[in-house]
């Protein structure tokens, strides 16, 4: 059987259970039946047991001897299934029903003065037997004696063996009709699931672009809720794809068109020319790989190493203007997601603050929750409030005199995201403050 199926795990695991628990339904029930069933036979065979001790008497010299016998005639008839004797303590006999005619019942091995202990044993014609015994001490008589009651017990067996198979065929006309409820159950409780993969199969040939929350039970909603959050994700990671494959289009464009004219020049400086403009061209390629690559949230990055080394790195690039790059002594904390994002994000921040600080640009980092903020401040100019969501937007470039091409910032809010993070720009006075908010790992 295909277990692949997660109607036919519930099928198979409801069905299994269902027969064993009627199995051993059927068995304690039989138990019990027949424990009843030997009580009362005991309780009938100490009612004759106690019979045959009113008989019992000792002469005076101590013998044994029954003042009548039975009036009963199943002792009379011989084999009849009902039996009793009398020994002493050695298994002498000493009185018997005629029933037993010449044979002897068997008696426990181990057997004590005390109250009467019923037991199974074999009679005559081999048939079953239930026996009670016990051992009593008479008066003038110098040794214990043992009293024996029997029956036959094959009513008895017969009775527990036909109440077992009408409750095993009870219980088998039970199981049928639970199984056919476990399949109504089971297909009623997985409606949601399959209303969900039909919802699925409408969002991938575009009907829908979102799983409706509305109309599902409260145990799926949420899954429908991380479908959502996924196709979102999915969402953001294709526009991050697109825009990128459209920056790396652009920033290629002014370099392979100067190294076309260089081409069609006299050729006089073409040398300088091809590092500079491949240079920009391998600059171009290495943002585009930052920002097309896929935000991986399952990653772990301890920020205080990314920060020490952006800032050293950073100090070696500004080192000619004395910039100081001020980090947290603080920093501590994980990123949800991979290093290469991190530093991305943080190298452009760093190098944006580089550019326009006039003395220092300081780094701050808080963990508060279940997320990051951390803040990137200058000292330079900082910039108009017009402008400051402005710049955010792709290629602008408020100072054409600076180098760059305008993506550094938006390659950071793209970044940010796409790890489901923001990236906010605001006047710090002076300077500019750039607060990076990312999931914290």
């Amino acid at each position: 059987m295909n277990t692949s199926s997660l109607r036919t795990r519930l099928l198979l695991a409801g069905g299994v259970g269902l027969v064993l628990v009627s199995a051993l339904a059927t068995w304690w029930l039989g138990a019990m039946y027949e424990r009843s069933a030997r009580t009362a036979m005991d309780q009938r065979l100490g009612n004759e047991l106690i019979a045959v001790l009113a008989l019992a008497e000792s002469d005076a010299q101590g013998r044994l001897q029954l003042r009548r016998d039975l009036f009963d005639e199943r002792y009379q008839r011989v084999f009849s299934g009902a039996y009793w004797q009398v020994q002493d303590a050695h298994g002498r006999p000493l009185g018997q029903s005629r029933s037993l005619w010449d044979e002897t019942l068997q008696l426990p091995a181990a057997l004590h003065t005390g109250p009467a202990q019923g037991y199974d044993t074999r009679g005559p014609l081999d048939t079953p037997l239930r026996a009670l015994v016990q051992q009593v001490t008479l008066p003038r008589v110098p040794t214990p004696l043992r009293v024996v009651v029997a029956t036959d017990r094959s009513d008895l067996d017969a009775q527990v063996s036909a109440f077992r198979q009408r409750t095993a065929l009870a219980l088998a006309v039970l199981i049928a009709l639970w199984f056919a409820v476990l399949v109504t159950q089971v297909h009623y409780g997985l409606r949601p699931l399959a209303e969900l993969g039909r919802i699925a199969g409408q969002v991938r040939n575009g009907e829908n672009v979102r799983f409706p929350q509305q109309g599902l039970v409260k145990e799926v909603a949420p899954l429908a809720a991380q479908l959502n959050d996924l196709l979102d994700h999915h969402q953001r990671m294709v526009v991050r794809a697109r825009r990128s494959a459209e920056d790396l289009a652009h920033a290629l464009k002014t370099p392979l068109t100067v190294l076309v004219t260089e081409a069609d020049g006299d050729g006089s400086d073409w040398r300088q020319t091809l590092r500079s403009e491949t240079a920009r061209m391998q600059a171009s390629i290495e943002r585009y790989l930052a920002a097309g690559i896929g935000a991986d949230s399952q990653q772990r990055t301890a920020v205080a190493p990314v920060i020490d080394a952006l800032c050293t790195l950073m100090q070696r690039v500004h080192n000619e203007r004395g910039l100081v790059f001020a980090q947290d002594p603080h920093a501590k904390g994980l990123f949800a997601g991979a290093r290469e994002d991190l530093e991305e994000m943080l190298g452009n921040l760093l190098d944006n603050a580089g550019k326009w600080a006039a003395h220092r640009v300081s780094i701050r980092v808080r963990h508060i929750d279940a997320t990051l903020r951390i803040e990137v401040q200058d000292d330079g100019p900082g910039l108009p409030d017009a402008d400051l969501q402005r710049v955010l937007e792709r290629g602008v470039r408020l100072d054409q005199r600076a180098a760059g091409s305008g993506l550094g910032l938006a390659i950071v809010a793209d970044i940010a995201e796409s790890h489901g993070g923001t990236l906010v720009l605001a006047n710090a006075e002076p300077g500019l403050r750039a607060t990076l908010t990312l999931p914290a790992g």
